[in-house]
């Protein structure tokens, strides 16, 4: 007679680990697939006069196992004041002092001018691109955990 002993717990925690292992992957892609989409929104969101402002955006997925986040930002120099706005319009709400600045033609100096100005709206494109690609985060993560079932 064969007598058969199973460690059933043993072979409960094989088979966790391997489902933690599927779903730490499949909550990357996901934040990864989503931070995708909204590159491209913020993308299309922000303005553009020479183009450097659209190539500087990149995305970025950090973290491990289950705590995972996502970042997006552009990198060029201007793109906090174009996204947060300046002036009267920006976060201190404080206008622009006056101030004399010279003018030159050349290297001849001309004349001294004025500088005043009320600011520049803000133009938020990461923000509502992150907003706008809000409503299809339950879609991208749910169709990564089928994936990782599969």
């Amino acid at each position: 007679m064969l007598k058969l002993d199973i460690d059933e717990s043993q072979f409960r925690r094989k088979i966790e680990r391997k489902l933690l292992k599927k779903l730490k992957a499949a909550t990357r892609r996901g934040m990864s697939r989503f931070m995708l989409l909204a590159k491209s929104y913020a993308i299309r969101g922000a303005p553009k006069r020479h183009g450097n402002l659209k190539r500087s955006i990149r995305k970025e997925t950090k973290g491990r196992g289950l705590d995972v986040v996502g970042i997006l930002r552009a990198t060029a120099s201007y793109a906090k004041f174009v996204h947060d706005g300046t002036g009267i319009y920006g976060p201190l709400k404080r206008a622009f002092e006056p101030h004399m600045y010279p003018v030159f033609e050349g290297k001849r100096f001309v004349r001294m001018g004025l500088a005043s100005g009320r600011g520049q709206k803000p133009q938020p494109f990461a923000k509502d691109a992150i907003e706008r690609a809000w409503p299809r985060a339950p879609q991208i993560f749910k169709d990564e955990m089928k994936k990782a079932r599969d």
